[in-house]
């Protein structure tokens, strides 16, 4: 098995969320922000979302919007955005690091305990962006572990949009790899590939309460997958440039 670093000086890490999807009684969307607020400590603030002002029967009718987040709440370095059948949690540029953000997620999901109203969870995942900087399309393509050839051309130094869903240990990884990528974090701007590694939890629905059994090993193993499949997508002189810290 390939031994992973512990941190990468040069962190490209540039987005990461871990979200539950779930049915519930009615739609929670309304009720959920005030649950969090209250039962969170620190600074927070809720904002509706634009996705709020599209009509529940709108929402309900159409399968991409059924999960779409109504409202976000600010929480110290973390925000949570909550729709009628999902939350989720993300971080603040710059990643605080898995020592904060898996303490964050199981505040969150602790929090929500008291939320009577979720019948089941249908899936929990995490997903965490990438962004490595470069011009070249040529380099952006020489950082990739992949080789691709359509209709006899060869990728070399084309522009490519890539997606793949893979079965991997009991998770199904959804990863797409874009070139010629824009971020725009805080006042700075990046410009690179895109590695983006969205890894779900692969199960039956289960109880909220099934859920939070053995939760902390639960995210350290759906962790440990998307990192593993992040650092096979890219060739060894990519992980080298990246400055990786070893235990």
């Amino acid at each position: 098995m390939q031994t992973l670093p512990k941190k990468l000086k040069k962190e490209p890490l540039i987005d990461g969320v871990f979200e539950i999807r779930f049915t519930s009684v009615f739609p929670a969307g309304g009720i959920l922000p005030g649950i969090l607020y209250g039962e969170l400590d620190g600074n927070k603030a809720i904002e509706q979302l634009p996705m709020a002002q599209i009509p529940q029967a709108m929402r309900d009718a159409d399968p991409n919007l059924q999960f779409a987040p109504l409202s976000r709440l600010d929480w110290e370095q973390f925000y949570i955005n909550v729709g009628d059948h999902s939350v989720s949690i993300g971080f603040k540029h710059p990643y605080p690091g898995w020592t904060s953000f898996k303490p964050a997620i199981t505040k969150v999901m602790e929090a929500l305990k008291g939320a009577t109203f979720i019948k089941s969870v249908e899936r929990y995942a995490l997903k965490y962006i990438d962004l490595l900087p470069a011009t070249s399309l040529r380099e952006q393509v020489d950082f990739v572990n992949f080789d691709v050839t359509l209709a006899g051309h060869k990728l070399e130094n084309e522009a490519f949009q890539l997606r793949l869903e893979i079965p991997r240990d009991g998770f199904l990884h959804a990863v797409q790899v874009v070139s010629s990528a824009t971020a725009i974090l805080q006042s700075e701007s990046r410009q690179g590939l895109i590695v983006d590694v969205d890894t779900i939890a692969i199960q039956e629905s289960i109880s909220f309460d099934e859920l939070l059994i053995e939760f902390s090993d639960k995210l350290d193993a759906i962790h440990q997958a998307n990192k593993q499949i992040f650092f096979a997508c890219l060739k060894p002189e990519t992980v080298t440039a990246l400055e990786p810290e070893y235990e």
